[in-house]
């Protein structure tokens, strides 16, 4: 006799042999031992879990001649022929490749003759879910009002797109993905039955592997036993499913960690060269960083929420140790993103590469939001060596130059020897665009070479910083604060006078209460309605916008500054349609045309309005308390503006 594939050979041919699945296994056998048989089940599940062979049990529970406490005989005629698939009046139909109408119009016309040899004719349609909407609707009479001796057993992996005429008419069944220890303890029995050793930790792998499906996983021992082995041992599993195993695993985070980009750039080359599939390799990792956040939340108590050998674990625990919380679920969404990225990559590798070494240099994604540019600057800054924190006087390398009397000597202001001086172009630049130009007058220092005027001095611990940190806080100063309030909006522009200061000086032109909070656009007072409001109505209405017109007509128009307009809308409907994006973009067009300006549109209501008049400042969040003390420890200026 020819070989016959594990999973077949050890297919359940008894209700009792059926892994797991007891709230099924329970209802069937009770519905054929007192007779209570439905026309119609629907068993639903992912791959794997059984639901074709329990209908195939079923199928001869209900037609067995010595049917034993709901369970078949496997031993008469009809259970013989069942099993052989000789029976005629047992039928499996595959919906994927028998999905038309004249299909389901063939199974309508032979449901009216009775059985030849069995009690009951039995149809199981799977993947039932594959039929066309017109074979579902030839199906549905007749899975209504089927003749008495008809049963149809209709299985899917997605139910979710049955009709719900179907569904209604059906008894369903829901298959769980089987444990990891019960696929473990089934493995280690077909295992032995072979004569094969199956080590616990590989019986566990391969279980992990299946995703809880027991099929995939006979499958996957039946490949390793292909090898020839008396002994299966957990490398020998890694071998067959070609991942990478635990020790590389834990070694390339720990790169990862130290920033070791040489290190990482070379163990990608082994997996390349080794044929690992780097898709599969980014989802065990982003599956690793997933246990090092699970270790860093329960404080090490996590053995029975992460599935790995022991010394796998501690390493982990070590691991997660040297992160926050915030670090790890970074490392999960880039890793995350990246696993999606890969499906459409002609490139995958350049993409894996570019990834790993944005992880390494803490480099933020562009579409981040603040709170992560603001964690990726806290990094940095803790990061920074302290000998550049805290240099002695006496320290040697490059120095920025003091712009006035007072400040430190050149020798006294040491600067990283891979950072170029803040008092560059870039800190220059930042510098300028930071002072607003009611708050600073003409400086009285001389031009520099990029065409700017020389910024003020800065201070021994700004200078002390490496200029990767400077630059990420020069881009981070202008931070976006997102609220409904109108009153805590605008371009609030800093008037603390220069962008950096000497250490212990006051900031000019503030007392010490106010110093590093951002000051406001319109001082507490009455909002002013917009003047030229019944100008830009006339000018929609003849544009022929009437569609956002007769949402306006009775709108009032503020000036809330000098580039916005709030329109103040009493019904929620109506703020909610003035506020689509392609009304805003209209109304915003035709204040451009009849105003020659370009000014921004916001829908408020009178509640937001009253406090935009009587507000005097912003309240304080933790993201922006966040900015300011990092604004301060940089030396750079803070400016709060609403987009």
């Amino acid at each position: 006799m020819s070989y016959i594939a594990l999973y077949r050979e050890w297919r359940p041919t008894r209700f009792s042999d059926v892994v797991e699945q007891e709230h099924v296994v329970k209802a069937l056998r009770y519905s054929v031992s007192t007779g209570r048989i439905a026309h119609a089940y629907l068993f639903c599940g992912t791959r794997g879990t059984g639901k074709t062979t329990m209908a195939h049990i079923l199928s001869r529970a209900v037609n067995c001649l010595d049917p034993r406490d709901g369970e078949p005989c496997n031993q008469c005629e009809i259970c013989r022929e069942i099993l052989s698939g000789s029976c005629v009046d047992v039928l499996e139909i595959d919906a994927a490749s028998n999905n038309s109408v004249d299909n389901v119009r063939s199974i309508r016309d032979e449901v009216i003759y009775a059985p030849t040899k069995a009690r009951k004719k039995v149809y199981i349609i799977d993947e039932v879910h594959m039929l066309s909407t017109g074979a579902f609707n030839a199906l549905l009479k007749t899975l209504e009002e089927p003749p008495e001796h008809v049963i149809f057993i209709l299985a899917t992996t997605e139910p979710h797109k049955l009709p719900a005429t179907i569904l209604s008419r059906c008894q369903r069944f829901d298959f769980r993905r089987i444990s990891l220890d019960s696929i473990a303890k089934h493995l280690d029995v077909i295992a032995s039955a072979n004569g094969t050793e199956l080590s616990p930790n590989a019986a566990k792998l391969i279980a992990r592997m299946s995703d809880g499906a027991m099929r995939d996983a006979i499958s996957l021992l039946d490949q390793c036993m292909s090898l020839g082995k008396k002994t299966i041992s957990y490398d020998d599993v890694l071998s067959v499913v070609g991942v990478v195993n635990d020790e590389f695993m834990a070694k390339f985070v720990d790169s990862l960690l130290a920033r070791n980009v040489q290190d990482i750039l070379h163990n990608v080359g082994t997996l390349i060269a080794e044929g690992r599939d780097t898709a599969h390799f980014t989802s065990d990792l982003v599956v690793y960083f997933r246990n090092l956040l699970i270790c860093k939340s329960t404080g090490g108590k996590c053995e029975d929420l992460v599935d790995v050998p022991g010394e796998v674990l501690e390493t982990m625990k070590r691991q997660a140790k040297m992160l926050s919380l915030e670090d790890i679920m970074y490392h999960v969404r880039e890793l995350s993103a990246l696993e999606y990225n890969l499906k459409y990559a002609a490139n995958p590798r350049v993409l894996l590469e570019v990834t790993l070494i944005k992880l390494c240099r803490g480099i933020v994604s562009a579409n981040a939001d603040i709170e992560e540019r603001l964690a990726a600057i806290e990094r940095k800054l803790e990061n920074v060596d302290p000998l550049y924190r805290q240099a002695p006087a006496d320290a040697s390398g490059p120095s920025v130059k003091s712009a006035s009397p007072g400040m430190p000597e050149p020798s006294n202001v040491p600067m990283p020897p891979d950072a170029h001086a803040i008092a560059g172009t870039g800190a220059q630049t930042a510098a300028k665009e930071a002072v607003t130009a009611g708050d600073t007058g003409e400086s009285d220092a001389a031009d520099g070479k990029d065409g700017y005027k020389s910024p003020a001095p800065i201070d021994g611990d700004a200078a002390k910083i490496p200029a990767t940190v400077a630059d990420d806080a020069a881009k981070t100063r202008r931070v976006t604060e997102s609220t409904d309030d109108p009153g805590k909006t605008g371009n609030a522009t800093t008037d603390a006078g220069p962008a950096v200061r000497v250490p212990g000086e006051k900031p000019a032109g503030r007392n010490s209460a106010d110093a590093g909070k951002p000051a406001q656009k319109r001082t507490q007072g009455k909002i002013a309605d917009f003047a030229k409001w019944q100008d830009i109505l006339d000018y929609l209405k003849k544009s022929g916008k009437m569609s956002i017109y007769v949402y306006l007509y009775n709108v009032r128009a503020v000036l809330l500054d000098d580039e916005t307009i709030g329109l103040v809308a009493k019904e929620k409907n109506v703020r909610s349609t003035i506020s689509m994006i392609e009304h805003i973009r209209t109304i915003e067009d035709a204040v451009a045309k009849v105003t020659g300006r370009s000014m921004k549109i916001r829908c408020i209501d009178e509640d937001m309005l009253q406090r935009a008049a009587t507000d005097g400042k912003p309240e304080d969040s933790d993201l922006l308390k966040r900015a300011r003390m990092l604004a301060d420890k940089v030396g750079l200026p803070l400016e709060i503006i609403d987009e």
